[in-house]
């Protein structure tokens, strides 16, 4: 916060808070109803003044437009629902859970919430609709308030306003937007702490909060709604999109609303929507969320803060911070809120801390409600009108089901080996000799679906990559490349990278706010990533700014582009289907976490079976001076480092492996021909060569350089002799016998004949 937001801070809390925004009341007379059921809470109007009133907050978060996609949910106990979610199904559970909260509770309210998220990396029945098919079905699903996520900037706040006031839109790429029955959002958005650069101003003339009547005409709370987004929003979206704002501390915006809704709107009932991350156990909470409400006791103890309805990170939460309920519904339209306390007309704040459970939609239990007839036709309209984008076959997977974007303990996944692989191919494809690619992983925003016929649609590519963000190629040095890559280890690993082209060991350190680093880094083909020398980097726009803390990347030198993120994973799918490849993808240990206190020496593999395996498999055929060619066999697709006499001495406590004189790779058959004419070999006498397999284990072979090798062949005609120096080829089995074998084959074959012959006679 700026020193003047400071000051105005203190001075506000000093004088008792006479300043901020005028905000209208809406009044809330009838609790909100479902399906045009207006009458159910008539019967509210027969309370006396001194009644309590139930009250009932059913909140979402993160929706990102999910009107059709599941997913599985889990708890904070790790009790999994599998293919939760759709937006028709949700729209009934919430209205269930309404209908049983009045029918429980004489003169029950409700309100419906959301914290942000509900548009944006989005799948494609949404997201190439821009998102209005999602705002007309939170229509549908009477969320009335509600505020901003990181991804509601994806496009710029200008645009998600246009969404939001339902104004048509200026651009139609795919020529299916134009036509579509658009319409304004009822959703009230409230946001604190996000004004226009160096001014107070909220901007599209938001409030930072909103005010609702709980009650009848004559029984009724004031429940103030307090609206406050991550201060990360630079480190989330372009900075085209958040360098016209200003972003306020929001620990320190929750306690100076709240003051002013006690102190001048005499509102004690506080909720704040905020888009930040929370996770619980056991009803301890996690996380910022829990961090912000107790500084918010700190700046101002009296802050009467009831409930706090969590997002951004996507994980269960329910628990309880100070005198604060913290919830969060996971994402995607997977679960809900369901948030109920007793407000008292008295006090004009809930009796206590709001009790709350946080439910999946779940299809598969025997009492689950039927789809919401009115969402379900939202979803099906949009469904038609999308299809003839998505439904075109780009590529066939090896096998059916989903390539899952599910990390292992080393946050690598199949699915981000496959989109960075692609990101690779495709700028090579373009020209660009690429050496990595990388990707943050919040990118990658579902499991690339399969078909039971295991076809690959367009719009299943979409939803994996649905930013459409720009790629850039960058020259990085090899240390640059190793900070980014120590960048994913700080700021508690929230934040991590999917790889191509490179493979990387790491060490746990003692360094709380460092907990892992880099030790050694390769290319594919095994050798070292040197810290001076320079490589091309494939990176989406985002990262280049610096997205998601890593500013590593912002050091980088622009030196071309391909295209953006969808159309290069589309195209790269498309390339594999055009050449008659299956798609696969697996865990590949590109990342792989190592012991440094066990000393590593480069010429032996990590364990002794690696070793004996590599022993076993190796052969080198003998290297003459004048020979062009190094052959042998080796595992396949080993790696080949040849070194000019032994193999260089190195620091015992480190995997990193000096530069090679020479690099080949063995074939998939484990054929090893490796042009050797540039070592000049007649100026040497021995090569070690380092053959390391698919997991980087090592072996060092030493080949010694024999002289110059002369024929030496029996003939009656010496005209007829062979040029020395011809080429070796490998030796075939059983190309060579000697005559001792075959007179002994004979006669053995000879006895079995006489012996059979013998017994046929007696």
């Amino acid at each position: 916060m700026k020193k003047w937001q400071s000051s105005l801070l203190t001075v506000l809390f000093t004088i008792g808070g006479i300043s901020g925004s005028v905000v209208g009341t809406s009044k809330l007379a009838d609790a909100q109803t479902v399906n045009d059921i207006e009458n159910s809470n008539q019967l509210v109007e027969q309370q006396s003044q001194e009644e309590k009133i139930p009250f009932q907050i059913l909140g979402i978060n993160d929706f990102h437009g999910a009107l059709n996609t599941t997913g599985s949910f889990f708890d904070d106990e790790g009790n999994k629902t599998a293919n939760a979610g759709t937006a028709s199904l949700l729209a009934s559970y919430l209205n269930r859970a309404q209908k049983q909260f009045e029918t429980a509770d004489k003169g029950a309210q409700t309100i419906r919430v959301q914290a942000g998220d509900m548009v944006g990396a989005s799948p494609a029945s949404s997201g190439l609709l821009q998102d209005e098919p999602t705002i007309k079905v939170l229509n549908q699903m009477n969320f009335s308030v509600g505020t901003l996520g990181n991804h509601e900037f994806d496009e710029g706040l200008q645009e998600f306003n246009r969404i939001m006031i339902g104004e048509k839109p200026k651009n139609d790429p795919y020529g299916i937007l134009m036509d579509y029955p658009r319409e304004a959002s009822k959703t009230e958005i409230v946001i604190g702490n996000v004004v226009k650069k160096g001014t107070e101003e909220i901007p599209f003339g938001w409030k930072p909060y909103t005010i609702k009547e709980v009650g009848t005409e004559n029984n009724k709370v004031k429940v103030g709604f307090i609206g406050v987004v991550t201060t990360e929003i630079p480190n989330l979206v372009l900075k085209e999109h958040y360098e016209a704002y200003d972003f306020l501390n929001e620990a320190e915006t929750i306690a100076y609303y709240s003051n002013i809704l006690q102190e001048k709107e005499k509102v004690k009932a506080i909720v704040v929507l905020a888009h930040v991350p929370a996770t619980s156990k056991e009803n301890k909470v996690n996380g910022e969320a829990g961090e912000i409400m107790n500084k918010v006791a700190e700046i101002y103890p009296e802050n009467s803060v009831d409930a706090f309805f969590a997002a951004h990170n996507h994980q269960y939460t329910n628990g309880v911070v100070n005198k604060t309920r913290v919830v969060q519904s996971t994402a995607q339209g997977k679960g809900y809120i369901d948030l109920q306390g007793t407000l008292d007309p008295e006090t004009k704040d809930f009796v206590d801390v709001p009790k709350a459970k946080v439910l999946p939609v779940d299809p598969g239990v025997k009492d689950a409600p039927k789809l919401d007839e009115k969402v379900e036709t939202t979803v099906k309209d949009a469904e038609k009108r999308v299809a003839e984008v998505t439904n075109k076959k780009i590529g066939t997977a090896k096998e059916n089901g989903a390539i899952t974007r599910e990390v292992n303990e080393s946050k690598e996944s199949p699915l981000g080996n496959l989109i960075t692989d692609g990101q690779v191919a495709m700028a090579k494809a373009q020209g660009i000799d690429a050496d990595f690619a990388m990707t943050n992983n919040g990118g990658i925003r579902a499991d690339l679906a399969v078909g039971e016929n295991r076809d690959i649609t367009w719009g299943a590519a979409q939803a994996v990559q649905p930013f459409g963000n720009i790629m850039q190629v960058v020259e990085m040095t090899g240390a640059q490349v190793e900070q980014v890559l120590n960048e994913q280890y700080d700021e508690e690993g929230r934040y991590f990278l999917q790889i191509s082209g490179l493979s990387y060991t790491y060490v746990a350190t003692k360094d709380k706010n460092q907990p892992f680093k880099v030790q050694d880094m390769y290319k594919k083909d095994g050798t070292p990533i040197q810290t001076g020398q320079t490589y091309l980097v494939v990176i989406n726009d985002f990262l280049f700014g610096g997205g998601d803390g890593f500013s590593g990347f912002t050091g980088g030198k622009l030196v071309n582009a391909i295209k953006p993120d969808t159309e290069t994973f589309v195209g790269y799918i498309e390339s594999k289907e055009a050449s008659g490849e299956l798609i696969e993808a697996s865990i590949e240990n590109r990342k792989k976490l190592i012991d440094p206190s066990s000393p590593i020496d480069p010429g032996a593999p990590d364990s002794k079976e690696a070793e004996d395996k590599i022993k076993k498999a190796t052969i080198f055929d003998p290297l003459y001076e004048d020979d062009e060619l190094l052959r042998g066999v080796t595992l396949p697709n080993a790696t080949i480092l040849l070194y000019d006499g032994e193999f260089p001495q190195t620091n015992a406590r480190t995997t990193e492996l000096p530069d090679a004189d020479l690099a080949g790779h063995a074939d998939s058959e484990g054929r090893i021909k490796i042009d050797v004419t540039s070592l000049k070999l007649n100026e040497k006498k021995q090569l070690t060569a380092l053959v390391l397999d698919e997991e980087k284990n090592k072996m060092a072979f030493p080949i010694e350089i024999l002289a110059r090798k002369e024929a030496i062949l029996i003939t009656s005609n010496t005209k007829e002799l062979p040029e020395t120096g011809a080429k070796k080829e490998l030796p075939k089995t059983g190309e060579q016998q000697s005559s001792h074998a075959i007179l002994a084959g004979t006669m053995a074959i000879s006895t079995c004949v006489v012996v059979i012959l013998k017994r046929k006679i007696l």
